[in-house]
C-alpha cells in the first residue's frame, strides 16, 4: 500500500481550533438566552415574512428513541423497548407541530425535513406514517426537495427502506463508527450479544 504524504495548513488548524456547539441543535445552543422568551419566539414566527421574504421552510424532528445504547453517543435519547412512549411522544408532537404551524407567518411550504434522534427508525410503520401524515397536515413537501433521515443500519432492513421512500425520505443519514472489520464486528458483538462472556 502506498500513502500520500498528508499536508496540514497550519493557519486553518489554528483558525478552527476552537470550542464550539454541536451541529445538532439549530439554533445552536449558544444562541438561547433567557432574555428571548416565548413569547418573542411566537412574535417572530408571525413575522417570518417581514420584507417580503418566504423562502420554504426547514423542518428538524427529533426521535429521542433508541432501544440499544451507543456508548460513544451523546445525543438527547431515552433507551426503551416500550412503544407506548413512543405513541405517546408523537402524540405530543402534533400537538406541537400544529401550534407552529399556527403561529407561522407566510407560506408553509417545506424544502428540508431531517428526522434526527436518538433513532428515527425505532418507529414502528405505524408510528412513521402516523408522522408523515400529521406533518402533511400542517406543512407542504415540495417536490425536489431534501427529506432526510437517521437510520440505524443494524434494524433497517429493505423493506423499512422502501417504507422511507415511499413516505417521501430521499436521503439517510448512516453512521459508521470505524471501517475496520475487527472494529466492526466487535461493536456489532457488544452490542448486540446477549451471550454471557462476550
Amino acid at each position: 500500500m502506498k500513502f500520500q504524504e498528508t499536508i496540514f495548513d497550519p493557519e486553518v488548524i489554528r483558525r478552527f481550533d476552537v470550542n464550539g456547539p454541536r451541529y445538532t441543535s439549530y439554533p445552536t445552543a449558544d444562541r438561547f438566552v433567557e432574555a428571548f422568551g416565548a413569547d418573542d419566539y411566537i412574535r417572530w414566527l408571525g413575522k417570518r415574512t417581514v420584507g417580503g421574504i418566504g423562502r420554504p421552510l426547514s423542518l428538524y424532528v427529533h426521535i429521542p428513541f433508541c432501544n440499544t445504547i451507543c456508548y460513544y453517543c451523546a445525543c438527547n435519547k431515552i433507551i426503551t423497548k416500550d412503544h407506548g412512549r413512543s405513541a405517546k411522544y408523537i402524540k405530543y408532537l402534533g400537538k406541537e407541530i400544529a401550534m407552529q404551524e399556527a403561529a407561522l407567518d407566510g407560506s408553509r411550504d417545506v424544502v428540508q425535513l431531517h428526522f434526527g434522534g436518538g433513532t428515527p427508525t425505532f418507529l414502528s410503520e405505524e408510528e412513521m406514517q402516523r408522522l408523515m401524515d400529521i406533518i402533511r397536515k400542517h406543512f407542504r413537501l415540495l417536490p425536489g426537495g431534501e427529506y432526510s433521515i437517521e437510520v440505524d443500519p443494524r434494524k433497517v432492513g429493505r423493506d423499512n427502506v422502501r417504507q422511507l421512500a415511499a413516505l417521501g425520505f430521499n436521503r439517510m443519514s448512516v453512521g459508521v463508527q470505524d471501517f475496520s472489520p475487527m472494529c466492526r464486528w466487535r461493536s456489532i458483538v457488544c452490542k448486540v450479544s446477549t451471550k454471557p462472556g462476550w
